[in-house]
């Protein structure tokens, strides 16, 4: 028999569990939760019942509003990277749309819009950890240990799991995290499978956003220069940076900005267009063989920023457990099915 242990939501008593009929008595193999169930959990959750805390925790993250924001081991240094973003697009606004057309105006709330959602969603969301295997119990190795790549699978000793394919340890967040980019400090937390594209929404972005600002604030102070009355080019010149100082300084502090990030989009569109993780680049994981995982430009870029967001591990209410996913005798106390863990992994 297996001894079956989880974190329930407080003040919920689950359903009994359900015996999976495609499954033989001896396999001992549980469904620990039914839809009715699953349903019950994420009216808890909606009602602040149920929140990660509950669960036992390792990693360095930071878990609000029940759950549903999850921030990385940078908080300090998101909410810097969001006061960098929104201290100049508001000064620019605020000293600029008396000046130029609505349309102008719109367009850089629009194009500031999309970059903020991008920098929310990639820094308080679940980049793809996975859980810790606290069990106390050696996993097996999984059925799918040489696929893909001919590769065996690599073992996490500190969260005592084998990792997918393409995941590793972040030392910052101290989790294994699914399809690990990079540990970004600006938006604070790791870069994964989850919240990759977002983070590529936000580069690109901010990178349309900076060359915008700078294309209006020069056009602001190329007239003044032009409508100056000074008798030299020089004293003209003078004119203009004394009468626009403001737009002056944020040309300064976009163009600064722009080559910071344009930078960094375009070396992420080279990854995005081969397939690579920033981790397999900088350790060179396909130099000497073919990347398995690269499937042309326009499959690549589907497949990476056109797909849905993979399902979180965290908030997974549908658990398998299987006795023989473990080698000691000590009984279970989280789930580690190799199989689900791994399904969707590419």
């Amino acid at each position: 028999s297996v001894c079956v242990c989880a974190s329930i939501p407080k003040q919920w008593d689950p359903a009994p569990m359900d015996v999976d009929p495609r499954l033989t008595p001896d396999e001992s193999l549980f469904r620990l939760t039914t839809e009715e169930t699953f349903l019950k959990a994420i009216y808890k959750m909606r009602n602040n019942y149920y929140t990660l805390q509950d669960q036992e925790w390792h990693g360095i993250n930071t878990f609000c509003c029940g759950g549903w924001v999850i921030l990385g081991s940078n908080p300090f240094w998101f909410l810097i990277t969001n006061i960098l973003t929104l201290g100049p697009f508001v000064l620019f606004v605020v000293t600029t749309f008396h000046e130029v057309s609505i349309f102008i105006t719109a367009g850089a709330i629009a194009i500031y819009s999309v970059a903020q959602v991008g920098l929310l969603r990639a820094g308080m969301m679940d980049p793809g950890i996975i859980p810790r295997n606290t069990t106390g119990r050696v996993p097996v190795v999984p059925l799918d240990d040489y696929d893909v790549d001919g590769t065996p699978l690599t073992f996490c000793e500190t969260c005592k799991i084998f990792r997918p394919r393409r995941a590793k340890h972040c030392r910052y967040c101290d989790n294994c995290v699914e399809r690990f980019d990079h540990h970004c400090p600006w938006v604070g937390t790791c870069i994964g499978a989850r919240n990759y594209k977002y983070f590529i929404l936000f580069l690109f972005s901010i990178t349309a956003l900076s060359v915008y600002l700078l294309a209006v604030n020069v056009w602001l102070i190329t007239q003044t220069y032009r409508n100056s009355n000074a008798p030299t080019s020089m004293l003209r010149f003078e004119d203009a940076v004394r009468n626009r100082a403001v737009h002056m300084a944020i040309a300064v502090y976009t163009f600064l900005v722009f080559l910071a990030v344009a930078n960094l989009a375009v070396y992420h569109l080279q990854l995005i267009i081969t397939n690579q993780t920033t981790n397999e680049q900088m350790k060179e994981t396909w130099a000497s063989r073919r990347n398995p995982y690269d499937k042309g430009c326009a499959n690549n870029f589907c497949s990476i920023l056109c797909t849905k967001v993979p399902e979180s591990h965290l908030c997974n209410r549908t658990v398998y457990f299987n006795e023989d996913d473990f080698e000691s005798d000590v009984s279970p106390s989280v789930p580690n099915n190799s199989q689900r863990m791994y399904q969707n992994v590419a």
